[in-house]
């Protein structure tokens, strides 16, 4: 009976973290929503991502309660085949980042990358050192050829975070950061012959050039996700939670650029089916 009420208390706390990130998720989005709106945005696209928010707490809750697990190796293995994919078509514009689905596209990185940095984590904790090397070097590689320079830059600190801490050969983390260190630079450097999109890309700026007041607010929300990711990986030393963390915190910082989508607050449901693989498979394996 005890082991059995055990378990009860920590699918409830499984619960409550979803729902505390999904309330940390819902700022920010509710931001852009009045963003376009007020822009004049059709509703065919800013309705989505607070729909697909709402079906994706659904399946993560669901996920947790029937103890939906898959193994690490598989996760990665079917992130990098997906993130092969992008290159089968022409691409935009040179530009292989999306897969074309009936309705939408999916950025498959920002989909794929949470769950597989989780999933590294276990690899490395079991000493599957060769099966990390070359998932690790893999997805580096086809995001820089990709390219996604934020993507990759977000992927690399949070790999570079978690290599530092875990015990594994000093010779080996050396050269896989130094690997992600020179790709990363190379991304940063290649031109991204794509016009941001204003809803997508621009959402910030719509927000400046509506209230000053939403602008701040908007870059507030925005921080919220990956603090609470952050707070919860230092306070209980776990490290996936903090590179995961540090994934959103930079693929935050990097749209402030206004080269890149910002995350969450404009259309796109990539990340957010990105976050809630995570939540659903990624937090315990």
């Amino acid at each position: 009976m005890q082991r059995s009420s055990n378990r009860s208390t920590n699918i409830s706390g499984d619960d409550r973290g979803i729902l505390l990130l999904t309330a940390a998720l819902l700022i920010p989005c509710l931001l852009g929503v009045i963003g376009m709106v007020r822009d004049g945005v059709p509703a065919g696209i800013w309705i989505q991502n607070p729909l697909f928010i709402a079906v994706f707490t659904l399946l993560s809750l669901a996920a947790v309660k029937l103890h939906v697990r898959i193994p690490a190796v598989a996760v990665v293995a079917v992130s990098m085949l997906l993130l092969l994919l992008t290159f089968l078509g022409p691409g935009m514009e040179g530009v292989h980042r999306w897969l074309r689905l009936p309705v939408f596209s999916l950025n498959i990185a920002a989909v794929v990358l949470p769950v597989s940095i989780a999933a590294f984590v276990q690899l490395l904790r079991e000493k599957q050192i060769v099966f990390a090397s070359v998932g690790i070097t893999g997805i580096a590689l086809m995001l820089c050829l990709q390219p996604d320079a934020s993507q990759l830059l977000a992927f690399s600190v949070a790999m570079i975070i978690v290599l530092f801490v875990m015990d594994t050969p000093k010779i080996w983390k050396g050269c896989i950061c130094g690997l992600l260190l020179l790709l990363t630079i190379l991304s940063w450097f290649r031109p991204d012959p794509l016009s941001p999109v204003s809803y997508t890309e621009g959402i910030l700026l719509i927000l400046r050039g509506q209230s000053v007041i939403l602008f701040v607010l908007g870059i507030i929300a925005l921080l919220c996700l990956p603090g609470c990711l952050l707070t919860e990986g230092f306070r209980k030393r776990r490290l996936t939670e903090t590179g995961i963390g540090m994934y959103y915190l930079l693929t935050i910082l990097s749209s402030f650029t206004g080269r890149f989508p910002v995350p969450f607050m404009g259309y796109g449901v990539s990340a957010i089916l990105g976050l809630y693989l995570f939540l659903a498979f990624g937090k315990d394996w």
